[in-house]
């Protein structure tokens, strides 16, 4: 994600004409809307970008931290691929990840290098593969995205809260996303134009991220627009810090999945426990009530359709702004059978 190693990530992407997938930090590595895009993984049960790694017979990992998506989840034992380590750091040693080169150098260094000898040994012949080859893939993600757009349920499926929100965010605007459900959610959805528009707490995933992390990216950048996205539990991990932003009058906006329970945990223990899981309820406060407690704007929404004018409100406040959006989390498990049982569309 550094701004450098992403422009020579890019390069190399366009000289060979190979398909990039991030993980969940790396989104904006690619920009979205370039076809060498590829998208991100990182969810569980694998997705369609997961089979573009099946049908590889080189894979190149470039600052990939395995601590992010065990390699387990996208190289077999039985693959002929091999895999090119390029990072700061010798590769670790895994099962799963057979390094036939490690390169161990500054990251946007050897891609600029790389791409310096690509032009000197192929010039007149790049890229040497046609992207092309993986527009059905990116097609069928896209498609998959949009699928719930115009989706009017209440309470609000993921998938329609983050497409609003991509529609309202600009390109160069930092989305924040805490630790939850809603993590996998904004990992799988919320795609990216630029490096660094979209900080995830991932590998060890610190719960009560998002807010204070929001404080600071406004800090660091007063003239862009920053919304943190919370499940509820994470949030009141933090709450306190709402005090901070009213102090400074920073114009954040803290938007808060609503559904009364740890969702992530519950999430998996239902996977892997047929359905069952452990007692993770809790209660909420009203939440314009404790955003008005704090000195600030705040807004629980009783319809999908009060989303997108809630964002402008939010973002024309003086200081913080609330909003709450109860959240369908049915969805989860929908998203885990239904990913479970995809084919491969390369």
């Amino acid at each position: 994600m550094r701004k450098r190693a992403a422009r020579q990530l890019v390069r190399l992407a366009q000289k060979t004409g190979i398909g990039v997938v991030n993980t969940f930090m790396g989104k904006g590595a690619v920009p979205m809307d370039d076809p060498h895009c590829l998208f991100t993984m990182g969810l569980g049960v694998g997705d369609y970008n997961n089979h573009a790694f099946a049908n590889a017979d080189l894979i190149l990992t470039a600052g990939y931290d395995l601590v992010e998506y065990s390699p387990s989840a996208w190289y077999k034992p039985a693959s002929k691929a091999k895999i090119i380590h390029i990072d700061f750091e010798p590769a670790e040693i895994d099962t799963h990840f057979p390094v036939a080169v490690d390169i161990v150098a500054d990251l946007a260094d050897a891609l600029w290098q790389m791409n310096e000898e690509l032009d000197r040994r192929a010039e007149g012949r790049l890229p040497l593969f046609d992207i092309a080859s993986r527009g059905k893939l990116r097609d069928t993600m896209s498609a998959d995205f949009a699928a719930e757009k115009d989706d009017t349920g209440f309470p609000m499926k993921p998938q329609k809260i983050l497409w609003d929100v991509r529609q309202f965010m600009g390109p160069d605007d930092i989305l924040l996303s805490d630790v939850g459900a809603h993590k996998m959610w904004v990992s799988r959805y919320y795609q990216c134009e630029t490096p660094n528009t979209c900080l995830i707490s991932n590998g060890f995933c610190s719960m009560g991220f998002a807010l204070p992390g929001a404080i600071g990216a406004k800090f660091a950048c007063p003239d862009r627009r920053v919304l943190s996205i919370n499940g509820d539990a994470g949030f009141l991990m933090n709450v306190q810090e709402l005090e901070t932003a009213v102090r400074y009058k920073l114009n954040i906006v803290i938007m808060v999945w609503v559904d009364g329970e740890y969702g992530l945990i519950k999430w998996k223990q239902q996977d892997a426990f047929d359905g069952r899981h452990s007692k993770l309820d809790f209660g909420n406060p009203d939440y314009e009530l404790l955003a008005k407690a704090f000195g600030m704007w705040g807004k629980s929404l009783t319809a999908a359709d009060q989303l997108p004018g809630a964002l402008e409100e939010a973002f024309r406040q003086q200081g913080p702004a609330l909003i709450a959006v109860p959240v369908d989390y049915r969805e989860n498990r929908k998203l885990t059978a239904r990913l479970g049982q995809i084919s491969i569309p390369i």
